[in-house]
């Protein structure tokens, strides 16, 4: 039950809701690519650009989309996936959406505002959660 409350709670209503709707659309994110098997296709990507270990690097990505958020879900090492997975959207951006404009639909295409916003979630779950991680 203290795992349960630990998730949701009418205290923390708001942010709870924001916390696990990102964490279901990062994890969408992650399992779709497992499922359509891109991962070998992005770690070409990667290689392309210099990435050395780029398929070791698209798996830890994958898995911290994937793993990571559950964590993240159950408020198990909050700050540190949240700002490693705000790391990575903000190299995302700096990578692949940049160039494309600022909007996803629209005006543009592939845009780097959707990035833009889950970063802004996810720095917010660890700033939410770093008085708990110093009260340990």
């Amino acid at each position: 039950m203290k795992l349960l409350k630990n998730v949701f709670a009418p205290r923390t209503a708001g942010y709870d809701v924001l916390r696990l709707a990102v964490c279901l659309l990062l994890s969408v994110h992650g399992w779709y690519r497992f499922y359509e098997g891109s991962l070998p296709v992005l770690a070409g990507i990667l290689e392309a650009r210099g990435f050395p270990f780029a398929l070791v690097l698209v798996w830890l990505v994958n898995l911290a989309e994937t793993g990571g958020t559950l964590l993240l879900a159950l408020r198990i090492l909050p700050v540190p996936i949240s700002l490693i997975l705000a790391g990575i959207y903000a190299t995302g951006i700096v990578l692949f959406h940049w160039s494309e404009g600022f909007f996803v639909v629209g005006p543009g295409t592939a845009g780097w505002e959707y990035s833009a916003l889950l970063i802004v979630c996810l720095l917010i779950t660890a700033a939410v959660n770093l008085p708990r991680m110093k009260s340990r």
